[in-house]
């Protein structure tokens, strides 16, 4: 079957003329399309809603549920995103009442949405065929099925973006105004929504600027000269936003969190390191401006708004210009996010610069349409975010927030995904068939030159292209162009009468031609004047590039400017879809079914099936552990069993098919064999679809979401309604929760009147609770309220998936691993089955099983004895817990700081870490989230402090910069060290804060290693280095010039063995004290009689550090009589023994009178002041302990 191009619009409708034949003759109306269109309907309802309650909510949708519940009370914060799904969730609750399944409904209705707008609007550009498959294809998505039973924002956007693009076309299609108003309406929802608004309107800017400037360069000019001017022009602004890019990310860094000496305040404009980048944009700025010079100068500002990509890059840019205000707010050095009067107003002036700017350029460009959409825009988005003129404020933070937060948070790389997050993690285990069909459209499209195609068929190109038309042909006959002369005359004269020009736009025929010229206006009638009406069809559209730019740009885009978070996948996928649906809708149109199915094609596509499932069988069998011809044993046996019927199957299915395609052209088996492919890979996917939908929805095993709360979590509040109801026969019973597990029971305990949501405060009015929930470290802080007067149950609140397995992926690494076999088929499991066992055993984590998963969240339940003693029945009650004796309880004292220090320059301590003492008495402070390094006279007064922000998986960590430092140590001679922790490094500085060195790698026995997040950092008499490289468990040793020495420790339970170093510290005799947090007890060793070696010497439980938090870091100090001094961070509380491990004292803690937060570094000063840090109140705190008796 030969494929020529098909023109006659009724040879186009041949192609697809089966999907009109009735399914069934006594019901001649319903066809095989209508058919097919109700059957994806109907399962795509039935896929949104079914058990849609059923899943416990999330961390992230919680952060929606609660807000939208008192709806009256809500005021737009940009941390939960924009305000449009808090009012539909508002909407859902009035008319459903509230509940999880209802919560979830507007998500579930805009994922049907999206299917069914696809099927019917998508038709056009896709054909009747591609649009049914781009809407099976997105009822099976994992990623759009799963966030279309997820409260977030990411199904609306799915919405409006499919809409976005198809609106793009059609106004490309015909240029009826209709189409720009309904695209400012879809935009002013997406700003209503959520700040991937930006990203979108990025990405149109840049591909509607690409293809108004090919447009322009296609259209008449009536100089030479002018266009070959115009043509370099716009090839030099290119090469200069290239080249500003480049500049930008490799001099990208965020702005410092503290200056030299703690010196903080507006950033200035201009910097040494910002200048290149500064030149490189200002001389890009330049040239576009000449590229925009050129255009009117040659073209005329007539001509150039007849180009209907003009109108739509003019409608985006001007629509969304005030909501750039946070950018040049934040260039001039100002904070976007100051709410203050002074930011108010700062912001205010910006934006109605932007907004003056805006109108007169969109009266330039439309006045009609424009004011028309500046009504529509600002309708929406001042309705949204005052939540129906109920708060005002949000307006104001609605013009920066979004965006301003946005920019904060580019320091902050939430969960640090990689780069290749989405390309080698998401796309290949959930969204591989979208993928695959994206490159089948590419392949198709540069085979068939189909990147723009016909109006009238998606699949045929557009009439032969003409040098100076562009995408299409002009037009001809009646609507033939004017003479030359006469283009020439009239672009020159564009103002005078719009309509003499509008048969030169790129694409438009049937464009009346007006003969009489008017008088010459003014310049401002010329300049505010109507545009050139734009009737009739485009001959040839962009939908191909359209589709395949926006794939690219958003996987390209939200790998380098999103948080790079599992959600954002279904931006990517989306265009992805539509590019597979064009692709596929190619092959089946032009494939000859008549022809095949005469050719025995039923058989044959069973016989491709057969094919691919045995060739799979046979690869999996020879590529798995157990590879056949092994030995007798049985499963050895049922190994070569199957790789002996997969290789019966295959030879069939190879022999059946030689014989059958004899006199088949290649082309149409190649088609036949790919629609196999695909129709298998279809089974997959909505088998992978329906796992992570319905099956592991509850638990930790799929990649695609976060934060995830466990079925446990509605146990539990099962069990407090049970209780409830028992009791009082309603759901009045008082129970607290902490802030620990505020999540998700700030939104399950809404109904119950006495629920009471405590921070850190523990007091002893919690015993009137009869029900409480904790989790973290206040797990340790309650034992002394609820002692034995409760019964405790362990639950797990919340987990996230396992980033090991993806994280430090090489191209070396991934070969070395599919080499293995053992791996190989660990990983295969994983993709395949999520199943994690083998993984487990071949990488060596035995934390993959749902019972021990890491990372993960647990929480304790306490219920009061003489309530579940009401309530237990046939008198079985839980085995209480023993109750539990305090060791140190004899030796507790009560001591209140003598100082308390908040405030270290013009900035308040933010997690204060580590601490060390100077000869002199003075203080170090490693002040880990200001990202800097604090002195302190003896006295508590401030030095001075040094450091600032940068992150090594962001970009360059210029020396001098931290990313938040927990250790620090002073040398015998006075040189500073550093724990430089999350840039996993070590600095060294003079005590005035001068950089010295550093150093993040280190060869050991030939072998070059680094540290993974050390903590603590201690130097000897001798000048040695002793660092606890926490993440890898050990202790590592240098010299003063970071020369690796040697290491002792390695993960375990064994003496000498570690788990979770810290804390580390040398006494006078150079024993090395370090605290052993995971393993509860100070380890101490000392150095071999060779030298440069250490062993092991003794080991001291403490009864300390029970939590596995992310605070509970103990430190420790030895004083100049050997006693040795620890944190218990979650205790918040000091331990003092003597050398020999026997308590000395304790104080902090329930019982003291000064209750501290999380006690964390530790220092002593030769005139027995006891230093101490804590990271939750954010304060230094000195004591001056009693002798001990």
């Amino acid at each position: 079957m030969t494929e020529t191009a098909v023109t006659n619009p009724s040879e186009v409708r041949r192609r697809d003329t089966w999907l009109d034949h009735p399914v069934v003759s006594w019901w001649p109306a319903l066809t095989v399309e209508k058919l097919l269109i109700v059957l994806i309907i109907l399962l795509t309802v039935l896929t949104r809603f079914y058990d849609l309650g059923a899943r416990t909510m999330a961390h992230d949708e919680i952060n929606h549920v609660v807000p939208s519940y008192t709806i009256e009370n809500y005021i737009y914060d940009p941390v939960t995103h924009g305000p449009f799904q808090f009012h539909a969730l508002a909407l859902s609750y009035f008319i459903f009442g509230d509940s999880d399944f209802s919560a979830r409904i507007p998500a579930a209705s805009f994922g049907i949405a999206t299917v069914i707008f696809a099927i019917f609007a998508w038709r056009r550009y896709l054909g009747r065929v591609g649009a049914l498959i781009a809407g099976f294809l997105l009822m099976i998505s994992p990623y759009i099925l799963f966030y279309s039973r997820y409260t977030r924002n990411e199904i609306f956007i799915v919405f409006w973006g499919i809409v976005m693009l198809w609106l793009f076309l059609r106004y490309l299609e015909d240029g009826q105004p209709k189409w720009l108003l309904w695209l400012t309406f879809i935009s002013a929802m997406h700003y209503a929504d959520k700040a991937t608004s930006y990203i979108f309107s990025a990405e149109a800017l840049i591909f509607l600027a690409l293809l108004f400037l090919w447009q322009a360069l296609h259209q008449k000019w009536p100089q030479a000269r002018s266009k070959e001017l115009y043509r370099l022009t716009v090839l030099l602004t290119l090469i200069l936003l290239v080249l500003t890019v480049g500049v930008y990310m490799l001099t990208k860094a965020p702005a410092p969190a503290a200056g030299l000496e703690g010196v903080t305040g507006p950033t200035p404009v201009l910097t040494a390191s910002r200048l290149p980048l500064l030149i490189c944009a200002g001389l890009a700025l330049a040239s576009a401006v000449a590229v925009i010079v050129q255009l009117i100068r040659g073209l005329g500002w007539a001509q150039i708004r007849s180009l209907r990509a003009f109108d739509l890059l003019a409608l985006q840019l001007l629509l969304i210009l005030p909501l750039l205000t946070a950018l040049p707010v934040k260039l001039l050095g100002f904070d976007p996010m100051d709410y203050s009067q002074a930011g108010i107003l700062r912001s205010m002036a910006v934006f109605l610069i932007l907004l003056v700017v805006s109108v007169l350029l969109g009266l330039m460009w439309n006045r009609k349409i424009f004011v028309k959409s500046l009504a529509i825009f600002w309708s929406i988005f001042i309705v949204f975010y005052t939540t129906f003129f109920m708060h005002g404020e949000g307006f104001f933070k609605g013009l920066v927030g979004a965006l301003g937060y946005w920019m904060s948070q580019q320091s902050v790389q939430r969960g640090t995904q990689p780069l290749y997050y989405y390309s080698l993690v998401q796309i290949p285990i959930y969204e591989y068939l979208p993928a695959l069909g994206t490159l089948l459209a590419l392949a198709i499209g540069a085979l068939r030159h189909l990147f723009s195609a016909s109006v009238d068929d998606p699949f045929t190109p557009p009439p032969t292209l003409d040098r100076e038309a562009g995408l299409s042909a002009q037009p001809t006959g009646e609507n033939a162009l004017p003479p030359s002369d006469q283009i020439e005359e009239n672009v020159i004269n564009a103002a005078v009468e719009p309509a003499a020009v509008e048969a030169a736009s790129l694409g438009e025929a049937d464009a009346p031609v007006q003969e009489s010229v008017a008088p010459r206006q003014g310049w401002v009638q010329r300049l505010f004047s109507d545009p050139p009406s734009q009737p009739g069809k485009a001959n040839g559209l962009p939908t191909l590039v359209l589709l395949l730019y926006w794939s690219a740009m958003s996987l390209i885009i939200f790998s380098i400017a999103g948080e790079r978070m599992p959600w954002l996948t279904t931006h990517i996928t989306m265009p992805m879809i539509l590019c597979a649906g064009w692709g596929l809708g190619y092959l089946v149109e032009h494939t000859d079914w008549k022809a095949l199915l005469q050719k025995k094609g039923l058989l044959i596509i069973a016989l491709c099936l057969l094919l691919i499932i045995s060739v799979s069988r046979l690869a999996g069998v020879i590529l798995g552990t157990n590879p056949p011809f092994q030995g007798k044993e049985l499963i050895q046996l049922q190994a070569t069993s199957t790789f002996l019927l997969a290789f019966v199957g295959f030879l069939a299915s190879a022999a059946g098919l030689f014989v059958l395609l004899r006199g088949w052209k290649p082309a149409l088996f190649a088609k036949l064999a790919l629609l196999s492919l695909f129709g298998i890979l279809s089974v997959l996917t909505f088998r992978t679809a329906y796992r992570a939908a319905y099956i592991n929805y509850d638990n930790a095993k799929e990649f695609l979401v976060y934060a995830h709360s466990t079925r446990d979590m509605k146990d539990v509040l099962a069990q407090i309604e049970t209780i409830s109801k028992r009791l009082y026969g309603d759901k009045s019973i008082k129970f607290a929760y902490d802030r620990n597990v505020r999540y998700p029971f700030w939104w399950y305990g809404r109904d119950f009147p006495n629920r009471y949501d405590f921070d850190a405060s523990i007091t002893k009015s919690l015993q009137d609770y009869p029900i409480i929930l904790v989790g973290g470290e206040l797990t340790e802080k309650i034992k002394p309220v609820v002692g034995d007067n409760y019964y405790a149950y362990d639950y797990k609140r919340m987990w996230w998936p396992n980033e090991e397995i993806y994280r430090n992926l090489s191209l070396s690494k991934i070969v070395a691993d599919l080499k293995d076999q053992t791996k190989r088929s660990a990983l295969w499991e994983l993709w395949f089955n999520r199943d994690y066992t083998q993984y487990a055993l071949a990488y060596n984590n035995p934390s993959l099983t749902l019972a021990t998963w890491s990372p993960s969240d647990t929480m304790k339940m306490y219920i009061r004895k003489d309530i579940a003693a009401q309530i237990w029945e046939f008198g079985v009650s839980p085995q209480p817990e023993e109750p539990e004796v305090d060791p140190y309880a004899q030796n507790s004292i009560t001591l209140d700081p003598t100082r308390v220090i908040s405030v270290a320059g013009n900035l308040t301590f933010a997690a204060p870490r580590g601490l060390a003492a100077a000869p002199d008495g003075s203080i170090y402070v490693a002040d880990s989230r200001n990202h800097r390094i604090v002195h302190l006279d003896a006295t508590g007064l401030f030095i001075n402090a040094w450091g600032s922000y940068a992150n090594v998986l962001e970009g360059p960590a210029p020396e001098g910069s931290f990313n938040e430092p927990w250790g620090v140590a002073v040398a015998p001679d006075g040189l500073v060290y550093v724990a430089d922790t999350w840039n996993h490094r070590i600095q060294v500085f003079s005590p005035d804060g001068q950089f010295i060195r550093m150093w993040d790698s280190f060869e050991a026995n030939g072998i070059i290693d680094g540290f993974w997040g050390p903590r603590g950092i201690a130097v000897d008499q001798k000048g040695r280095v002793f660092v606890t490289d926490t993440g890898k468990q050990r202790v590592v040793v240098f010299d003063a010039q970071g020369n690796y020495i040697s290491q002792f420790g390695g993960i375990g339970m064994d003496p000498g063995q570690m788990d979770e170093p810290v804390g580390i510290a040398i006494d006078p005799e150079g024993r090395i004290f370090v605290a052993d947090t995971w393993n509860n007890r100070i380890q101490v060793f000392v150095e071999d009689e060779g030298g440069n070696s250490f062993h092991f010497v003794a080991l001291n439980d403490v009864d300390a550090w029970q939590s596995d938090s992310l605070d509970n870091k103990p430190f420790l100090a030895i004083d100049q009589n050997a006693d040795v001094f620890i944190t218990d961070p979650d205790m918040g509380r000091i331990l003092r023994f003597d050398e020999g491990g026997h308590i000395l004292q304790v104080w902090g803690g329930y019982d003291n009178t000064y209750l501290m937060g999380i006690i964390s570094g530790i220092a002593t000063t030769a005139d027995g002041t006891v230093w101490v840090s804590d990271a939750l109140n954010n304060t230094l705190l000195a004591f001056n302990p009693p002798p001990v008796p």
